[in-house]
């Protein structure tokens, strides 16, 4: 749950911070007041890319810093002195230096760290959001929406089968394509091909081999340190004392819990600083100076850097040049047979990843029916009653091994949402049928359906009900009101029910301070709430029954 939200310098906002509680907040205000902003900020929260475009004109720097309840799935965090929080504090700072910052609770990290962190706190519709629902390429992302362990472990198989696929694809096309030429080159590249596999090359091989050299050469200095550590560690039983003076503060423990809490702290230093001294101990009986070991690896060393500057390549590309010459080199010499076994190789990922895919495949329909029945319950309670809907997988075609096209790095399969919104009606594609009021709803139906399987504590809806008026916006109002009985609401809206629906009530508005336009937020209460719902029911001048209707619209949800 988001519990505040302080903002500084950001676009028309110049200094505001604003408290949220549990349940279903409205944000309601005239066109460009300011409320798409405040979703703007709690999307930089959530890992939105920032543009110093945002900063406040006049300004450096904006900021913005939002505090979350603790959720268990984020139990690894901690702040910069290693203590686990009962709240999740995030800053964003926007720089026009292009400095910008990410924190949390204090500690600096990266804008996909917090992506990854705040999947488990927040969903946010934005007003364009609902168009997804009319193109087709987004309903696979949408029916994964809900991903749990299984459809992860699912994806990961066929993720690692798909990288092996492709390699021994290129392997084979490489053979294919590339005999041409490569008979005059022949001599050639067994010259280089011998050259490199002498070296016998590794990973990090030159990193490791100057470690030998330094170490090795630097001899008589590492024993004459450790020496030195460990009789500095030994002398007057200095490590003892450690001991000794824990176990005299422990006896007066009582009296104080800072005498404990010293006591354990030096006893940890003392375990420590004995096992450190054991371990110096066995580094000295186990130094062993061995001149041949350090001539022969100054020789391969020499070897090594005269084979990179050569080839302009390090160790890790000498690996893969030599791995590509051998290729080459059994391509010319025995063509046929090369191609033939990169063929087979071919065929064999190819089997294992249409495994994995048809597994993944399989998994996915089995969400979609679970997400059919959820959506059909959800569009009963938006108004929706005679809806039909059904998610459709395309067929795929695996005949052709050598096709990677059909491969896509979250797999093969291709959906469609087909619906029915009228009784007597056929299923058809949901993007060529629905109307805006229609296709309002049905996000609505997804982001519950959603709110439910993720787990989340925030979902934040930015004009959700476009679109719809009369008894279905009662319904989209009630439906967003239950999904805040267990999910924290926050919720822009134009619509009176929904305004009206709300357990708390903002307003944002825009004031002139000193020449300058900045946004303000206060919250609503009895009259003047009732005033705001009967101005968006009748407009600036509130008449009586505007007035009234708005009481009726808070007492029904009292």
């Amino acid at each position: 749950m988001l519990k505040s939200l302080s903002v500084k310098d950001f676009a028309i906002i110049e200094d505001l911070t604003v408290e949220f509680h549990k349940g279903m907040t409205v944000l309601t205000g005239e066109t460009g007041a300011g409320k798409s902003l405040i979703i703007d900020t709690i999307s930089l929260l959530l890992g939105a890319r920032a543009d110093s475009d945002m900063i406040r004109y006049g300004r450096t720097q904006a900021s913005v810093v939002g505090i979350f309840d603790y959720v268990k799935e984020l139990d690894f965090l901690f702040d910069s002195l290693g203590r686990r929080k009962e709240e999740i504090k995030i800053e964003r700072i926007i720089s026009d230096s292009s400095k910008n910052q990410v924190k949390v609770n204090g500690i600096y990290i990266t804008l996909n760290s917090l992506k990854q962190i705040s999947k488990h706190l927040a969903d946010i519709h934005i007003q364009n959001d609902t168009y997804k629902l009319f193109n087709p390429e987004n309903y696979l992302d949408m029916l994964d929406g809900s991903r749990d362990d299984t459809l992860n472990k699912y994806l990961n198989k066929y993720s690692k089968s798909l990288l092996e696929y492709f390699d021994a694809l290129k392997d084979y096309n490489k053979v294919l394509m590339g005999k041409k030429n490569l008979d005059e080159r022949l001599e050639f590249l067994k010259y280089e091909k011998e050259e490199l596999e002498a070296l016998e090359l590794y990973p990090n091989m030159d990193i490791e081999l100057n470690e030998t050299i330094s170490r090795l050469s630097n001899f008589d200095k590492i024993k004459e340190g450790l020496v030195n550590s460990y009789n500095s560690l030994d002398i007057n039983n200095s490590i003892d004392s450690l001991y000794d003076a824990s176990k005299a503060l422990e006896a007066i423990g009582e009296y104080d819990k800072e005498y404990m809490e010293y006591s354990s702290k030096l006893l940890d230093c003392y375990y420590i600083s004995d096992e450190i001294k054991s371990n110096i101990r066995a580094s000295i009986d186990n130094l062993d100076y061995d001149e041949d070991e350090l001539n022969h690896s100054i020789e391969k060393m020499n070897d090594l850097s005269k084979a990179m500057d050569k080839y302009k390549k390090n160790v890790d590309e000498l690996m893969s040049y030599l791995k590509e010459i051998t290729l080459m080199i059994d391509m010319a010499e025995n063509y046929d047979e090369t191609l033939k076994a990169n063929k087979d190789k071919v065929i064999l990922f190819f089997d294992e990843l249409k495994k994995n895919s048809i597994a993944l495949s399989d998994y996915r329909k089995k969400m979609a029916k679970s997400l059919e029945k959820a959506i059909l319950k959800e569009c009963v309670d938006l108004d929706l009653p005679n809806t039909k809907f059904m998610v459709e997988f395309m067929d795929i075609d695996y005949s052709n091994p050598f096709d990677k096209s059909i491969f896509k790095e979250n797999g093969c399969d291709t959906i469609n949402f087909l619906i029915s919104f009228n009784e007597g009606e056929p299923l058809r594609p949901l993007y060529k049928v629905a109307s805006g009021g229609e296709a309002s709803r049905m996000m609505l139906a997804f982001k519950s359906y959603l709110s439910k399987s993720m787990n989340l504590s925030l979902m934040v809806f930015d004009e959700i009900d476009t679109g719809v008026s009369g008894v279905t916006a009662s319904k989209i109002a009630n439906k967003m009101h239950n999904i805040s009985k267990n999910i924290q609401v926050l919720c822009i809206t134009h619509l009176p029910q929904v305004a009206g629906m709300g357990d708390y009530h903002k307003h944002i508005y825009k004031v002139l301070d000193n020449g300058r336009t900045k946004t303000e937020i206060k919250d609503l209460y009895d009259k003047d709430r009732i005033e705001e719902i009967a101005k968006m029911l009748s407009g600036d001048s509130i008449s009586l029954y505007a007035l009234s209707h708005a009481r009726e619209l808070l007492e029904k949800k009292d």
